[in-house]
């Protein structure tokens, strides 16, 4: 017949309920150090970012707009449906882009803000 033996060690009691309150403790002290966090409700219930129409990162009058760009380079085009809790609109946009690493890049930063994507793609250009 066998039996489980259990440790009756006040040692090994006493450094696993000395490892749970230090495990607390350094949970109590991170989400102290937050300031934007006051509870735990507030740190899993916060939103990640907005996507509104402002939030979106947009390329025009910057040095990623096609229309400025000269040379050739990467085009990436991302299109999509965006949701905002009750809200849904569609967006596309468009930047240019000297390398294919930072059309891809960008591509991967448009990805996180359409829900639902209906077009991503980098193409060589040249202007």
């Amino acid at each position: 017949m066998y039996r489980i033996i259990r440790s009756s060690l006040p040692a090994a009691r006493g450094l696993k309920t000395g490892l749970h309150l230090a495990a607390v403790l350094t949970s109590a002290l991170g989400m102290a150090a937050c300031q934007q966090y006051q509870t735990p409700s507030d740190l899993l219930f916060a939103p990640g970012f907005s996507t509104t129409r402002q939030s979106i990162p947009y390329t025009y009058n910057t040095p990623y707009d096609c229309r400025n760009f000269s040379g050739s380079g990467w085009k990436a085009i991302a299109s999509g449906l965006v949701h905002n809790f009750g809200d849904q609109y569609r967006i596309s946009q468009a930047g240019c882009f000297k390398t294919q690493s930072e059309c891809q890049a960008y591509l991967s930063v448009m990805h996180s803000y359409i829900d639902v994507p209906r077009f991503m793609r980098c193409n060589p250009y040249t202007a």
